[in-house]
């Protein structure tokens, strides 16, 4: 069994709705799978009829229009087509930080290996991505158990990396994860604000259906500490002493403030932004959002 298996909790999964991972807009696929495509192909799904032309399959004739109307007629089936998914896990240093039980890249992890999982059990195609500074693994977006067994095994192998680079990663997946497909970055987006919002914007460019899960600690939220702390940017290593007590508004102002530049940035860009912490239980983060996006796709 991989190392990466303990990222996959399987009472995580079964206390889940009985819903699909579902795209916000048509995918332009190739096989067969849950999500309409604009190709017109052989499915369940009847679209409308055509004007019979030779060549035509005589099975897509409409034997039934012919009889009424003396016409030959092909109906026309809305195909299917898979979804491909590729999930990007930022490995930075600052994501080995928590406060809790979960660091950020344990839980991040986590609900890699649950999307992962997800899109392949609905018969959908999953890819991985890791990055600090830059690209680090790279598995393109497949179907089938031995691929998602090869996914874990990545993610069992991360080990947090030297200082981030979100913007510059992002840009270069947009240029090699091939378009129409759906892109989900699990990140503290810890990075300069505009660069990452403009990467983010790339992949969009794309054609991607993205959508963002901000992934921050409570710690990192809220400054619950008392005493003088003596803090190091895990990114830098600078240190800096700061009196809590007397820091915690304006910290927490700025906060707030980066992340709704983030939300408002990817709402304006019409990216889905989830802002998401370790302490919430995975299978209600999973939950709220594949019901969310549920209600986009309709």
């Amino acid at each position: 069994m991989s190392v990466g298996s303990r990222f996959l909790d399987p009472a995580v999964l079964a206390r889940l709705p009985n819903l699909e991972l579902v795209a916000r807009r048509l995918v332009d696929g190739m096989f067969v799978g849950y999500h309409k495509s604009p190709r017109f192909g052989y499915s369940v799904e009847f679209v409308d009829h055509r004007d019979y032309v030779a060549g035509d399959d005589l099975r897509t004739v409409d034997w039934k229009v012919w009889a009424r109307k003396d016409k030959y007629y092909v109906k026309r089936f809305e195909m299917e087509s898979q979804l491909r998914g590729t999930i990007v896990l930022d490995t930075s240093t600052s994501m080995d930080f928590g406060e809790g039980a979960l660091t950020k890249l344990t839980y991040g992890s986590m609900l890699a290996a649950s999307l992962a999982h997800l899109l392949i059990h609905q018969n959908d195609l999953a890819g991985l991505s890791t990055f600090d500074g830059k690209i680090r693994n790279h598995l393109a977006a497949r179907g089938g158990r031995s691929h998602l067994r090869d996914l874990l095994h990545v993610l069992g192998q991360v080990k947090p990396g030297p200082g981030t680079d979100v913007a510059t990663s992002c840009n270069h997946l947009a240029e090699l994860i091939p378009p129409r497909g759906m892109v989900m970055v699990i990140s503290d987006l810890l990075d300069d604000v505009d660069k990452v919002l403009h990467a983010l914007r790339h992949l969009r460019h794309e054609k991607h259906d993205v959508i963002v899960f901000h992934l921050l600690d409570d710690a990192e939220l809220d400054l619950p500490y008392q005493e003088l702390l003596n803090l190091r940017d895990v990114e830098t290593g600078q240190r800096l002493a700061v009196d809590a007590n007397a820091f915690r508004g304006q910290y927490r102002e700025r906060v707030g403030d980066f992340c709704q530049r983030i939300r408002e940035g990817c709402i304006a860009s019409n990216i889905d932004y989830q802002l998401i912490k370790p302490s919430q239980p995975l299978e209600e983060v999973l939950a709220r959002f594949m019901n969310f996006r549920l209600r986009r796709a309709r």
